[in-house]
């Protein structure tokens, strides 16, 4: 996340949730590139409870066991800070859906939140909220959540975003986007090679 510019420093969080309802979370204060597995800190998802570490977790704690509370279907929760979403969302223009991969990871529509206070239990529970019923959702100036089956899916729909935030950036400095219709948004994800591309994300093991 560091190396692609979505995050800066030690700013952004990460976690994987376990098949015995151990949340894995980054430390707070580390950043990503000097992170190795075993700083991630063990926290129950259903207390909360910190399992036996000597590291503090990320102050976003409350935001990742919101999410993980709320939806069972998933296993990596990621919030990153990519500079294109923060400066649209700050600027009031949200973004929408121009190309086909845009529609694929993350849907027609991606929900955003007013600014809260980072790191409280108003903004994790506002997230969760949209988490319920989306894979991704912007926070506005502060940064975006995604969410997925796998840590590469959750990184994937990521980097879809800011890639579409930028693009969707770029094509206001030169003109009105043309944003892609409903109509085109449901053909593209009855498209069967999409459909595919998709169960491949979902699984660990490619």
């Amino acid at each position: 996340m560091q190396e692609n510019g979505l995050v800066i420093g030690p700013g952004g969080n990460a976690s994987i949730i376990d098949d015995d309802g151990i949340i894995w979370i980054t430390p707070s204060g580390i950043p990503f590139v000097e992170m190795g597995i075993d700083d991630f800190v063990p926290i129950k998802k259903n207390t909360g409870k910190i399992l036996n570490s000597k590291l503090t977790p990320s102050s976003e704690l409350p935001l990742h066991l919101f999410i993980y509370r709320m939806r069972n279907n998933i296993k990596c929760v990621i919030h990153a800070h990519p500079p294109y979403v923060i400066a649209l969302s700050a600027a009031n223009v949200h973004i929408r859906p121009l190309f086909p991969d845009f529609v694929i990871y993350l849907g027609g529509h991606i929900p955003q939140i007013p600014y809260m206070t980072p790191c409280t239990e108003e903004m994790g529970r506002a997230v969760a909220e949209k988490i319920k019923e989306f894979n991704s959702c912007i926070l506005k100036n502060h940064g975006a959540v995604t969410v997925g089956k796998t840590v590469k899916e959750a990184y994937i729909r990521m980097q879809v975003l800011e890639s579409g935030a930028e693009i969707f950036f770029k094509s206001l400095q030169i003109g009105t986007p043309d944003i892609l219709t409903d109509k085109d948004i449901n053909e593209i994800l009855n498209l069967d090679i999409e459909k595919y591309r998709k169960k491949l994300l979902e699984n660990p093991n490619k």
